[in-house]
C-alpha cells in the first residue's frame, strides 16, 4: 500500500505540472528532428531511424532527472521525515518513488515512439514487449541511481548539474548517437553502461528483422537492467535505511 500510495502522488504531481512533460519530450524531440535530419545529410538517409532510440532514451532521461529532484523537494517540506516516523518499511518508501519516477518515464519513452512509424520501423508482439520492458527497467535503474544521488545532495540545482554531468556523457557513449567506437576504453565503457542495454533494447524492438551484428540481444539487455536496478535499489535502501530523521 505504500509503494502504491507514493507511486501515485509522483504520477499526479508530475501531471499536474505540463511543463515539466513538453520540457523532457519536446526537448528530446527537437534534438532528434534537428541533429538527426542535420547528419543525415552526411552519415545518409538512415540516421534518423538509428538515432531514434537515443531520442527516446533521452526523453527518458530528462523525465528521470525532473522526477528524482522532487526527492529534494520532499525532503526539504518535511513530507519524507514525516512519512519515515510512520510504521512502514523505508525499503517500500525507496520502491514507491522509484517506481512512480520509473513509470513516468517510460510513459513519456512511449509518448516519442510513434515517431518511429516515420523511419520504417516496424513492431511485433515479442519485439514490443521486449522494447517496453527494457524502457521501464533503465527508467528504474536511472530512477534509483537518482533517488540515491538525491539523498546525498541538498541542492536542486546541483543535483541537476550532477546528473547531467554523468548521465549525458553516459548516454553519448551508449550507442545513441554513434555507433561503436574501435577505441578499447570506449568499448569497456560502453559494455558497463546501462544506457548501451537501454538503446540496444529499443533499437531491436523498433527494428526486430534487421541485423544488428554486434548489438546486445534483446534478453541480455532486459538480464543486465534487471540485475543493475537491483543493485541501485538496494543501495538507495541502504543509505535511507542509514538515515536519521531530523526532529
Amino acid at each position: 500500500m505504500t509503494v502504491y500510495t507514493l507511486c501515485q502522488r509522483e504520477l499526479v504531481r508530475f501531471y499536474r505540472q505540463p511543463s515539466r512533460v513538453v520540457g523532457a519530450v519536446g526537448t528530446a524531440v527537437l534534438f532528434w528532428l534537428v541533429l538527426g535530419t542535420g547528419i543525415s545529410g552526411v552519415a545518409g538517409n538512415n540516421y534518423s531511424a538509428y538515432f531514434l532510440p537515443g531520442t527516446i532514451i533521452m526523453s527518458v532521461m530528462f523525465t528521470c532527472i525532473f522526477s528524482n529532484a522532487s526527492v529534494i523537494e520532499d525532503r526539504q517540506a518535511g513530507f519524507l521525515q514525516s512519512v519515515m516516523v510512520a510504521p512502514v518499511s523505508r525499503g517500500a518508501i525507496v520502491m514507491g518513488k522509484i517506481m512512480g519516477g520509473a513509470i513516468l518515464s517510460t510513459l513519456q519513452g512511449l509518448i516519442v515512439l510513434p515517431f518511429a512509424l516515420t523511419v520504417g520501423a516496424t513492431f511485433q508482439a515479442l519485439p514490443f514487449l521486449g522494447l517496453v520492458l527494457c524502457l521501464f527497467l533503465l527508467s528504474f535503474v536511472l530512477n534509483a541511481a537518482g533517488f540515491w544521488l538525491a539523498w546525498k545532495i541538498d541542492s536542486i540545482p546541483g543535483f541537476h548539474t550532477i546528473m547531467n554531468l554523468v548521465l549525458l556523457p553516459l548516454w553519448m557513449a551508449s550507442g545513441a548517437v554513434f555507433a561503436a567506437s574501435p577505441s578499447s576504453w570506449m568499448r569497456i565503457l560502453m559494455m558497463i553502461n546501462p544506457f548501451t542495454y537501454g538503446v540496444a533494447g529499443v533499437r531491436r524492438g523498433m527494428f526486430p528483422t534487421q541485423d544488428f551484428g554486434p548489438l546486445p540481444s534483446m534478453s541480455l539487455c532486459i538480464t543486465v537492467l534487471l540485475g543493475t536496478g537491483f543493485l541501485l535499489y538496494f543501495l538507495s535502501s541502504l543509505v535511507v535505511e542509514k538515515s536519521k530523521v531530523k526532529k
